[in-house]
Formats: C-alpha cells, structure tokens, sequence
C-alpha cells in the first residue's frame, strides 16, 4: 500500500505562501526584479510602450505583459492573473515628465500627469493589502493636487499611507537619486526602511559610506561606439557595452573636461553660444563623473552630454556605455534590453526603479504584510 502523507497537526507551523503584486507601468521590469528578489510573485505587468514590454518579457518570462494603455486595464483584465487570492500589494510608477523639474514646460497641461489617478482608481476596485508608489518629487509641489486626490482615495479606502522624498544613494545605489515613495498598508501601517549608508557617517555608525562609480563600472573595458559595433554583430552583441557616435565638438569639450568640474570650467570657447556669456543654467552639461562620488540621477539622456554629466571619469574615453547606465541604476550585467535601438535603451535605463532600491522597498513591504496576518 502506498503510505499515507502524515497530516499537519495544528501545532505545526504553516509555511506563508509568497506574497504575489502586480506592476503597473512596469516599463523594463527594473522594480518586478527588486520584488522578486524580496520573495514575491509578480503575477502581472502593465506597460504600454512595446519595447520596453518587449525587454520586460523576456527577464521575466513567467509573468504576463499587458501591453496597453492604464485607462483601458481593468480589474477583470488583472484578476485572470492574480486568480481567486486578495493582491497583496500594487506597485506603479506613473510617467512623470510632467512633474519633473528638468523636463516640464507646461505641466497643467501634460496628458501624463491624470495617470497617478487610474493607479488609484485601480487600487479603489482591487484593494490591495499594500499598495506602493515611486515617482519625482515635483509630485509633491507641482502636481499636489493630482498627489492630494491620490491621497484622499487611499484614506478613502481604509489605507494607512506614509511618503516622503527618499536618497537612494543612503539604501547603497552608485547614484544619487531623490524619488518621492509612498507605502501604504490597508489598515496598517508601513514604516519606511532604515538607511544604510551615508554621504559622510560619522564615527561609530553602522552606516556605510555612499558607494560609488568606481564600485558600479570600475575595471570595464572602453565600450566601442554605436558605429563599430553594428560592423562587429550589433549593440546586443556586445550587451549594450556601447556608446554613441558623438560629433568632434562634443568629443573635444569631453576631453577638456575634468571628473567632478562644472561646465564654466570649460570656457567660452569650448561652449555652445547658448551656454557661453554668463549662462547660469545647468553646470552639470559637458561633465564628467568623479570614480569616487555617486553618480548624478541616470536618466533617458544618459548618453548625452548635453544633458547631463555623463562624461566617462576616465578621461581617456568619452561617456559611459548603456551597459555602465544599467550597472548604476543596479540593473545585473546580464540584463537583457531587447532593442536595436540606442534612444529606446537609454529610455528603458533611466526610466526605470533601480532593482536594488526595489528590494530594499520589497523586503520592507513583506515583512509588513507577514505582520499584519499574525
């Protein structure tokens, strides 16, 4: 006779099933991979850009991408996902150019900036135990009636929600980065985690100090340019190790440049005429990174030096590869970015919420949803 499994008495401890979530503007998958590292199952993703779905499937090649616009996802669409269980947690970071202070001109009239409303629209029919949210903290000021409205719908629903305006080089991220986050837990409370590290700890702390460039891409090889490596199999060859074809003009301003100096230290000469004559915008265009600071916030410009301080700190080459983007926004080096094009990699890169900041937020979300069951 074939044995019978012994029952579990009640003394014995019940192993907790993995909490699932859902993403919502999932973009390449960058804060699915920091939650699955915290131990949950992202049971679907919500990404209208094709490529960036594209990227995101074949990482995460167990969960469903809906390739749509948020306004047109529904509770029905998810729940053939998430299957008869309550969601623990709903996770999205909403487009947010319109709130953003390096890219808004007229933000009132951004089409972006009602997208914050569908996630809480969607948090109102799926009541989630838990409910998280990245974006820039101009959400906070510019679009603080969009934030109120998302705000009064949480406590509409019986959420406890905290916020605040985190550095994710204090959680160890190679970049300084500050995001507004938001963690909410329905009907408890989520404390936000502890820092890690520090600009400067001071004398006996268990802080670490920030990490760097240098910890990020030091000891990678010069990246060939976009030109080369499509002669030598393409970018995806060469793992996206590659950086753009730059006119001598910029590649001559690159070389005068010093790690960590601003653009004024260029002189006229070398400047656009838009930038020369006491221009006092943005001292950080035409930069390099210094190897032993963070790097400055990775963005869809990363790649450009016009709008950013994205110059390689060796000197001996011009900006940092789209590889080297991802290394600083935490991505794995084997992460793969499914596109041929070099404008929609940066994109996919500097749109994305760093996957070791995701854990340390995912880490926090679970051990407050084991909490709130006992």
């Amino acid at each position: 006779m074939k044995p019978r499994t012994p029952r579990r008495t009640s003394s014995e401890p019940k192993v907790p099933r993995r909490p699932i979530a859902v993403d919502l503007f999932a973009g390449t998958g960058g804060l699915s991979l920091g939650l699955k590292r915290a131990g949950f199952s992202v049971r679907a993703a919500v990404e209208l850009d094709s490529e960036a779905a594209k990227t995101y499937r074949v990482n995460h090649r167990g969960t469903p991408v809906f390739v749509s616009d948020i306004r047109n996802v529904t509770r029905g669409t998810l729940k053939t996902s998430i299957g008869d269980r309550r969601l623990d947690l709903l996770v999205g970071c909403a487009p947010c150019q319109g709130f953003c202070s390096l890219t808004r001109k007229n933000p009132d009239k951004d089409p972006r900036n009602g997208l914050v409303l569908e996630m809480a629209r969607l948090v109102r029919s799926l009541r989630p135990k838990a409910v998280l949210m990245e974006n820039v903290p101009g959400l906070a000021d510019m679009g603080k009636r969009v934030f109120n409205r998302f705000l009064r719908t949480l406590e509409s629903c019986g959420y406890s929600a905290e916020w605040r305006v985190v550095q994710m080089a204090n959680y160890g991220l190679p970049q300084s980065r500050r995001r507004l986050v938001l963690l909410a837990g329905h009907g408890f409370e989520i404390p936000f985690p502890e820092a890690t590290h520090a600009r400067d700890p001071r004398p006996g702390s268990k802080l670490k100090r920030w990490a760097t460039v240098r910890d990020a891409i030091g000891g990678r090889r010069a990246a060939p340019t976009l030109e080369d490596a499509r002669k030598s199999g393409g970018p995806r060859k060469h793992r996206w190790h590659v950086v753009r074809d730059l006119r001598e003009q910029t590649r001559a301003r690159l070389r005068a440049a010093m790690p960590g100096a601003s653009r004024v230290d260029l002189g006229d000469a070398l400047l656009p005429e838009c930038h020369q004559d006491g221009y006092t915008g943005f001292a950080n265009v035409y930069g390099r990174m210094s190897w032993d600071q963070p790097s400055p916030t990775i963005t869809g410009g990363c790649l450009t030096p016009a709008k950013g301080r994205f110059g390689h700190p060796d000197r001996r080459r011009t900006t940092i590869s789209v590889r080297e983007a991802a290394l600083i926004q935490s991505f794995p080096a084997t992460y793969e970015f499914a596109t041929d094009s070099i404008d929609a990699a940066c994109e996919m890169i500097g749109n994305a919420v760093p996957p070791k900041f995701a854990e340390v937020l995912g880490a926090q979300l679970a051990a407050a949803l084991l909490n709130a069951r006992e």
